[in-house]
């Protein structure tokens, strides 16, 4: 059980560092993107990857549903991570850091994202009662994706690039070029070796985006392999194991880049990640991996009838899903983050997670 747990700590740390370096690479590919497009597209898919690569592994790994319900749970167990705690920890971090007493909302991002998140999570949920895990609900998921991007840049679009954006990537230049070779190495810094205090240009940042996937993609399998073993050896369902541990673990790059442009004071992109997270975490890290499987398969549909159980956890679970995420989302819509309402949204989380444990 020790080594378990120390693998997963060990995943979580390589995931943590090598999206760093990820993030880095994309934000200087997409430098021309405007404050609140970049946060819910390029942010979300970049810090969701370790979602989708964990559904993928688990669905391939273990197979039919309870491979299914494993990814399910981490997408799940982050999406929910996502709305309530990294605005919260973002507005805690700034509120000790800075003493800035409010998290500004804006309320155009929150009706957009957060109208199309929950019209996410019906979808789901709808596919889920009427076709179970089917090639219809994969392909509905993946659509409903590429119309919220297309929506995206409509509604967003400006070519007038903020102040803060260049200075969030002055900072990031920063970061680059602070460390020594041995710092660099124990904190997978693989941007800062490649670069070795040069400047950034395209392929480089290309070849960082490459290296930290690779890391990325070998911790992700760990995870997922690590997650079952210590699910067996504390004679636990792999549902709550997965929904509680990989999906904190696999929402800490989210996490870390709402911190980030928080303390650069570009609110909307810390804001938006979250939600364009969840978005992506929903229709693409439950619809590629379920679309990829049945082809690969050559079946329509994964059965539900093998273990009814975690059917049940699934299907209750999306239900919960909805249940939180509109009353979190009303709360970020009336009025900006303080001290008290991210308390009263970390409970949300908190209760969402007993839920589950209980279900499970």
């Amino acid at each position: 059980m020790i080594l378990s747990f120390s693998l997963i700590c060990l995943s979580t740390y390589l995931i943590w560092k090598a999206s760093e370096s990820f993030d880095i690479a994309s934000s200087y590919l997409t430098r021309n993107l405007n404050e609140g497009i970049k946060g819910p597209t390029i942010n979300a898919i970049a810090s969701s990857l370790p979602e989708l690569l964990i559904s993928f592994f688990f669905l391939f790994y273990i197979g039919d549903l309870e491979g299914f319900s494993a990814g399910y749970a981490t997408i799940i167990g982050s999406s929910i991570f996502n709305i309530a705690i990294i605005p919260a920890v973002s507005f805690l971090v700034i509120y000790y850091k800075y003493g800035t007493p409010l998290f500004p909302t804006d309320k155009k991002i929150i009706e957009q994202d957060g109208f199309f998140l929950i019209v996410t999570e019906i979808a789901l949920l709808a596919g889920l009662y009427f076709g179970g895990i089917s090639i219809y609900l994969a392909t509905i998921l993946i659509v409903l994706y590429c119309i919220y991007i297309v929506l995206v840049f409509k509604k967003r679009n400006n070519k007038n690039l903020t102040n803060t954006a260049r200075t969030s990537q002055n900072n990031k230049e920063d970061y680059i070029e602070e460390t020594g070779l041995f710092k660099k190495i124990i904190n997978i810094n693989i941007a800062g070796l490649i670069l070795n205090k040069s400047k950034l240009n395209t392929w480089k940042a290309s070849l960082i985006l490459v290296i930290s996937l690779v890391i990325i993609s070998l911790a992700c399998k760990e995870l997922v392999t690590s997650s079952e073993q210590l699910s067996e050896q504390l004679n636990m369902n792999l549902f709550f194991i997965t929904f509680f541990i990989a999906a904190v673990a696999s929402s800490i790059p989210d996490t870390i880049l709402s911190v980030k442009d928080a303390q650069n004071e570009k609110y909307k992109d810390a804001f938006s990640n979250a939600y364009g997270s969840n978005i992506f975490d929903i229709c693409i890290g439950i619809g590629l991996p379920v679309l990829v499987y049945l082809m690969v398969n050559g079946i329509d549909v994964i059965s539900t009838t093998s273990t009814s159980k975690n059917n049940n956890i699934v299907f209750l679970s999306s239900i919960f899903l909805i249940v939180f995420s509109i009353p979190i989302t009303i709360i970020y819509w009336f009025k900006g983050i303080n001290f008290y309402r991210s308390i009263i949204v970390i409970g949300f989380y908190l209760s969402f997670l007993g839920l589950v444990f209980y279900l499970s």
